[in-house]
């Protein structure tokens, strides 16, 4: 059997955005970790390099790239606005495959497996047109054991479409990959690492959310408390200081017996103890420790053992921390025709809960742990009532004197082999001014009130990074899960450290103003 001889090694990032998983700047996520692990099991001695996109819009590299191997990681599924990076285009990609003639070019990540989703509202890229592109390899199963594959067998060994049975490859590659954070260009600074917990979603027995992802992985498969901590230990031995649980469509059911077997598992709290302690305990000097994705509906099922998780959660965590929710509408219908999670009162209740446990202010500031909310505009039975249904469930927060971290709106994106792919899906002309309108009602009233709560005017926001400048001021922000952005006056370098900023007041539906009360440049 040949084997291609495959010396310089190029991973480029093209970031990815997933229902579970999220590599734009400062985050980065599992793929040039685990490919570089895979490749350097095999020989230790292969030169990779690694590149996120922006470093090669921003350079002469492009007139330079001469590699034996070009991997391209890209995908956006759940689109949003960013400010630390921007992710790949697909016109981009279909240039960079263009011109790499030398290169073996292989792409991995969603915009492989799902296409290439830029904007919600508009269809997404099909993966036929990478294929036809110039790729030489699109791979859709899991890319480390491709690469393993690859580099230990050769090429005609290799198989693009396999799936991991098991995290036992993983656990390993991840360890010997965690070095390669050593080449992102925000490491040392704001870099924080995005952890896999478990892979799938619990309600595939039902086929889960029609737009979703995550339910076409198949029946879950979880990752051993060991594996993980182990691969935190050898990040934190590298350098790593921020990680976020973010990998999974629900951390509350990370451990339980039942998941992959029932559509709602019951959380196992001690199972989560343990795991956040065996982080903290092989990673005494971390500055960050956050998760992701809650789903509401477990809360609202069994409340008390979500609450006694959340708990554990806040015990070893670090403030600033959110519990993302997709709740994607209220509307009854809407609800039915998708399979979503919760009900009007069922995600009521979820967001008291984490508020009656959350909403006590930490150290660096912010409250411990806030509930963040998902809406999805152009779901399947969407009428003007469920523009309804959507206001005043952000009134009777208001009402309730709850507190949200942040409210995401998205035009669906409907992700080739999704459900939602085959419905009658799209805002409806009719329901264009409503939808704005919900818009204008989100950002202009309810973000600026809730962010006047959650961060009062006078209140020490701890521990920033300067991450962009323009028009004579400047964003900071905290590192962790969606962090608050801070407008300061001035001109500082980029990704400058400031230790403490006073809160002004509130800017924008985003944003609030602060002035530095000291800072380092480090």
């Amino acid at each position: 059997m040949i084997k291609m001889n495959f010396k310089k090694v190029l991973i480029l990032d093209g970031y990815n955005d997933e229902p579970g998983g999220l590599g734009v700047p400062p985050y980065i996520d599992i793929y040039p970790r685990y490919i570089a692990g895979a490749i350097w099991s095999v020989d230790k001695d292969i030169k990779i390099r690694y590149l996120t996109i922006d470093q090669l819009r921003n350079s002469n590299l492009k007139n330079n790239l001469n590699y034996d191997l070009v991997i391209f990681s890209a995908g956006v599924v759940v689109p949003g606005k960013y400010i630390g990076g921007k992710p790949i285009t697909g016109e981009e990609l279909l240039f960079y495959a263009k011109i790499m003639n030398n290169s073996f070019k292989v792409l991995v990540g969603p915009s492989a497996r799902w296409g290439m989703g830029q904007e919600g509202g508009k269809e997404a890229i099909s993966p036929l047109l990478f294929r036809k592109a110039g790729f030489d390899v699109l791979i859709t199963g899991d890319p480390e054991i491709y690469f393993h594959e690859l580099f230990k067998y050769g090429e005609s060994y290799a198989n693009p479409y396999k799936i991991r049975e098991n995290y036992n490859e993983v656990d390993k590659f991840s360890i010997i990959g965690s070095k390669i954070i050593k080449q992102h260009p925000n490491y040392g600074k704001n870099l924080i690492v995005e952890i896999e917990t478990y892979r799938g979603c619990a309600r595939w027995i039902t086929g889960g959310c029609s737009f979703c992802v995550e339910p076409l992985r198949g029946k879950p498969i979880t990752r051993s408390k060991e594996g993980i901590v182990n691969e935190i230990n050898a990040l934190c031995n590298n350098g790593a200081r921020n990680f976020r649980l973010g990998r999974q469509a629900d951390i509350l059911v990370y451990g339980s017996n039942k998941i992959g077997e029932e559509e709602w598992p019951i959380p196992n709290y001690d199972e989560l103890e343990k795991l956040f302690y065996g982080i903290r305990y092989n990673c005494p000097n971390l500055n960050v420790l956050h998760i992701d994705n809650v789903n509401p509906g477990t809360i609202s099922r069994y409340p008390n053992e979500s609450k006694e998780a959340l708990i554990k959660i806040i015990k070893y965590h670090t403030p600033g921390d959110v519990a993302a929710f997709g709740i994607e509408s209220l509307d009854p219908k809407v609800i039915k025709n998708n399979n979503l999670k919760v009900s009007f009162d069922e995600a009521i209740k979820a967001i008291e809960i984490v508020n009656s446990i959350g909403s006590i202010r930490g150290y660096n500031g912010m409250p411990e742990l806030l509930p963040g909310i998902n809406f999805i505009l152009g779901l399947p039975g969407e009428s003007k009532e469920t523009y309804r249904y959507n206001k005043e469930f952000l009134e009777e927060i208001i009402k309730r004197k709850l507190l949200v971290r942040r409210v995401n709106i998205r035009k669906l994106l409907a992700i080739e082999g999704t459900r939602v792919k085959r419905m009658n899906y799209g805002i409806k002309d009719k329901n264009e001014g409503l939808s704005k309108s919900f818009l204008h009602y989100v950002r202009k009233k309810f973000d600026p009130y809730m962010l006047s709560l959650i961060a009062p005017k006078g209140t020490i926001l701890k521990d920033l990074w300067v991450e962009d400048c323009q028009d004579g001021y400047c964003y900071a922000r905290q590192v962790g899960s969606y962090p608050l952005i801070i407008l300061i006056k001035g001109k500082y370098p980029r990704l400058n450290y400031i230790s403490e900023v006073k809160v002004l007041g509130v800017h924008s539906s985003r944003s609030l103003l602060g002035e530095p009360v000291s800072f380092l440049d480090i």
